[in-house]
């Protein structure tokens, strides 16, 4: 046994020793779901001391497992990543298994005494009951239930050093299709994952019901303010009306307790044709019956001919979770992505904010260049006697100050992969040419230098300007316009948006404690309807972050709500507001319209960079940043 530090480690000391010499462990030192695994686990004729986790797995098998759930994989490795920003990624360990407990995907333990779990959960690894004993996993796939097992509950001794915490992801037809865990050093602690794990898991549910192939998908709620949000139920259903799949809270909601073909009128007071034209706006949730008079809410998902445009995986350059795109811009994104895939380039347009960069990073990650490098260079935000350094590299000794060793520039660091290059109407006309030779030749050569580098990168591009318009002023070069507009995809701004209202929920669902979600007192939500937006999501984001950390229950209140909002929409500063305050909300909207760039922002105000820096101080502002410290990233 494992050594021990905590009152708990001695207690299991104890229970292990009673366990292994056959007398009984009272139910208070060891949970009963622990107690069966080890009767289990012994019954299977285990060695408490074996190290079969840490023997290799052959290559052959693990891309087999890969090849076999290639699109589970799919669908449960975004909502991983998803799970993992939100830990502290040094010191967890996430991994996600199919039914028979082989682990198919595995991230995190970047510390070095979190080697020992990385390698018993790398892809491959049997985690089954009868192969590694007690685990959280294991406990999982044994009896279907969420599970914890803390340091001396494993049965294993290579592994009593490790806590971890697993909870089941229910396939679409109600069986087992996975465990999903996370591990992490034992320090005597509660783990507290378990709600994060089980929010992560409903939403890979969903995904797994919405993927279903030709059907009807719809999300349910008793609350119709969290029918848009990870928190529904969801349910397909046949052209005939037959459950084709449904989520393990869509089957809570409906009474859905068999695996047998259902249909929907023996679910709802309705019938299939009634249901479906009462779904027919697929703007709002609509009201339903069950048999028991029980109201629930619904919604159709509005699907694509591609099976609709899923949810995002990507983050912005803040590493904010990604905002779903409106239904009016579904079928613009469907076909970029066609477009993309084909090896076009893709122009993205839009006002600052909408999630430009959110929609290159989905066809990056959509596309058949994932597995290649995403590389993103905002052209507005590097001064104009560096990006061409930034592009194209530089050899040593190219120019004053240029480091010895050279450096490889942005198109050959994109290479086998993807190159974003956001706001390229800021880019001067002289680097157009370039760039546009760069393109028609698929060769690149550094500053200094005379070799010819082979160029093999998709062309994501994306602007707040009217290139139309700088075409026609002179400002940015026509032939390079239509080389980089292969698509082009409008993306709407957030005052125009049809589902303003079901965006603001599902925002506030994802920034809500598991179990405590956050809500917005009508005066609030007013609020929030009547503002004009002109940093649209990227505003709206901050807006309910500075929200939610000041309500104190739950409730964001209109006194919870920055100051700015208070203005009507067409008139956004009042005659009381004194001149300093003005001037404050004049700078906060730039700034954040801008992401935080002072370059950007003093040019949208027709100032110098000195003055914004001079005009924050008074006013404390934080968060923002310099062009120089962004170089090479994209605010938007």
């Amino acid at each position: 046994m494992a050594s021990f530090n905590t009152e708990f480690d001695q207690t299991l000391h104890h229970a292990w020793h009673l366990f292994r010499d056959g007398h009984d462990v009272p139910h208070h030192n060891v949970p009963d779901t622990v107690q069966r695994s080890w009767s289990r686990s012994r019954d299977y004729g285990l060695n408490e001391s074996a190290r079969i986790l840490f023997d290799p797995v052959p290559r052959a098998r693990i891309r087999e497992l890969s090849e076999q759930h290639r699109q589970l994989l799919e669908l449960v490795q975004p909502d991983m990543t998803r799970l993992f920003d939100t830990l502290s990624s040094r010191d967890w360990a996430l991994a996600f298994l199919e039914a028979e407990g082989c682990v198919l995907a595995s991230i995190g333990g970047e510390k070095p005494d979190m080697r020992d779990v990385v390698t018993a959960l790398r892809p491959g690894v049997n985690l089954s009951e009868h192969i590694a004993g007690t685990s959280g996993p294991a406990c999982v796939l044994a009896e279907g239930r969420p599970a914890v097992v803390s340091g001396g509950e494993h049965f294993f001794e290579a592994i009593r050093r490790f806590s971890c915490a697993a909870v089941p992801v229910m396939s679409p037809q109600g069986g087992l299709a996975g465990v999903l865990n996370g591990s992490r050093c034992h320090d005597g602690r509660p783990l507290g994952v378990i709600e994060p794990l089980m929010l992560a898991a409903r939403s890979i549910e969903n995904r797994m019901v919405e993927a279903l192939p030709g059907a009807t998908v719809i999300r349910l709620h008793c609350d119709p303010a969290f029918v848009a949000s990870p928190l529904a139920g969801v349910i397909a259903l046949s052209d005939q009306g037959t459950v084709l799949g449904a989520t393990a809270y869509a089957r809570h909601l409906l009474g859905l307790d068999s695996t047998e073909p259902a249909g929907i009128d023996a679910l709802l007071d309705t019938t299939h044709d009634a249901l479906l034209d009462a779904l027919r706006d697929t703007s709002r949730p609509a009201r339903l019956w069950r048999h028991n008079g029980i109201a629930l809410h619904a919604q159709r998902v509005q699907r694509e001919p591609a099976q609709g445009v899923p949810r995002p995986a990507a983050r912005t350059a803040s590493g904010a979770a990604s905002p779903r795109f409106d239904r009016q811009t579904h079928r613009a994104v469907w076909q970029a992505e066609r477009v993309y895939a084909q090896g076009l380039p893709v122009l993205i347009t839009g006002e600052t904010g909408t999630g430009k960069e959110v929609l290159a990073r989905h066809l990056h990650d959509t596309g058949p260049r994932s597995q290649g490098p995403f590389v993103a260079i905002n052209c507005a935000a590097i001064p104009a006697d560096l990006i061409e350094s930034e592009l194209f590299g530089y050899e040593p000794g190219a120019f004053t100050g240029a480091s010895r060793h050279g450096k490889p520039g942005k198109l050959e660091q994109a290479n086998g992969g993807t190159l974003f290059l956001d706001e390229i109407g800021d880019m001067p006309l002289p680097l157009q040419a370039r760039l546009l030779r760069v393109i028609q030749e698929r060769t690149v050569t550094r500053l200094g230098g005379t070799r010819l580098l082979t160029l093999d990168c998709a062309l994501l591009c994306a602007t707040h300007r009217d290139l139309r318009r700088s075409v026609q002023t002179g400002e940015f070069r026509e032939d390079l316009y239509y080389r980089i507009n292969g698509l082009s995809v409008s993306l709407t701004p957030l005052r125009a948006r049809e589902d303003f209202e079901a965006l603001i929920d599902t925002l506030l669902a994802e920034l809500g404690a598991p179990g405590r979600p956050l809500r917005l007192d009508s005066a609030s939500r007013q609020r929030l309807k009547q503002h004009r937006w002109p940093g649209n999501i990227r505003e709206l984001q901050q807006v309910l972050r500075l929200g939610a950390a000041l309500s104190h229950d739950g409730i964001i209140r209109s006194d919870d709500l920055p100051a700015e909002l208070a203005a009507p929409a067409n008139n956004p500063l009042q005659p009381s507001q004194t001149l300093q305050s003005a001037e404050r909300a004049a700078i906060v909207q730039a700034l954040a319209r801008n992401g935080g760039n002072v370059s950007a922002t003093a040019r949208e105000l027709g100032v110098a960079r000195a003055t914004i820096y001079r005009k924050m101080e008074p006013f404390e502002l934080e968060g923002v940043r310099e062009a120089d410290s962004g170089r090479g990233e994209s605010a938007d």
